[in-house]
């Protein structure tokens, strides 16, 4: 829980998801935002995207002014700094092979993914925009991977396969997409976020994240004041110290803002 306002002076560390927190539903950033934003790295605190993205779709949603920002990639498997991967967990060869097994034998129509080396791979086509290779996925699966993906709308059905995957992996439900990840065990946002925050000497006392969706919660749960937009799913408001406007209504400026005021109060 967020206290202390007296200890702001210090710097602190902005967390921001992006698809339907900071982006607005036009996908980009608005002024009033970015400015905010802007003001807080002048003062010395840290900004950091944190998206459940590929590497390759980050810099297209970002304006020239945040392109510079440490990138946490599919859901905390990978961090970036400097256009240079310094942290990564990912789900073992073994693992990755085992799960695509099963989710084919259990699901054979299923259009499967997995993220590899910032590269998607699926086992067939589908209607997307955004560039994939056909491939087989046990062919590939020579290389550990960052995720795991297909789209599914039962996911009561999806219960036993879920309950059966291996240990070293757990799956994360979207509700919002009809859309299941499947990651490496331990990896999320929060670990992920903690891992930079700790190089920077701050603690998670000093983050303050913004999210809306399944894969925000761990990170708004663990962050010193975390924060839920107005659209957020309601397992991410559950756990939020505020919630805040939409994210087409400013909502993580509105937040930022108001910290500001306090300080000066």
């Amino acid at each position: 829980m967020w206290a202390d306002m007296g200890r702001f002076a210090q710097p602190h560390v902005v967390a921001l998801d992006l698809d339907d927190t900071l982006l607005r539903s036009d996908g980009a950033v608005s002024p009033r935002t970015l400015t905010t934003l802007q003001r807080w790295a002048a003062a010395g605190h840290r900004l950091v995207i944190a998206t459940g993205r590929p590497p390759r779709s980050i810099a297209a949603a970002l304006p020239d002014a945040l392109l510079g920002l440490p990138r946490i990639a599919y859901n905390g498997a990978e961090v970036y700094v400097d256009g240079t991967k310094v942290y990564e967990n990912l789900i073992s060869v073994a693992t990755t092979r085992a799960i695509v097994e099963m989710v084919l034998d259990a699901l054979p129509d299923c259009a499967l993914g997995l993220e590899i080396d910032d590269v998607l791979y699926l086992n067939r086509p589908i209607r997307r925009t955004a560039p994939y290779e056909i491939a087989d996925l046990m062919a590939v699966a020579t290389r550990p991977a960052a995720k795991i993906l297909f789209f599914h709308q039962d996911f009561d059905a999806l219960q036993p396969l879920l309950e059966a995957l291996p240990r070293e992996a757990r799956a994360m439900l979207s509700v919002k997409y009809d859309l299941v990840q499947i990651l490496a065990a331990s990896a999320d946002k929060a670990a992920a976020l903690r891992f930079l925050a700790e190089g920077w000497g701050l603690g998670m006392g000093r983050v303050i994240a913004f999210g809306d969706d399944i894969n925000d919660v761990d990170m708004v749960a663990a962050s010193g004041l975390g924060v839920a937009v107005a659209n957020a799913v309601p397992e991410v408001k559950a756990v939020a110290d505020r919630i805040t406007l939409s994210n087409d209504e400013d909502g993580v400026a509105v937040v930022l803002e108001d910290l500001e005021q306090e300080c000066r109060a």
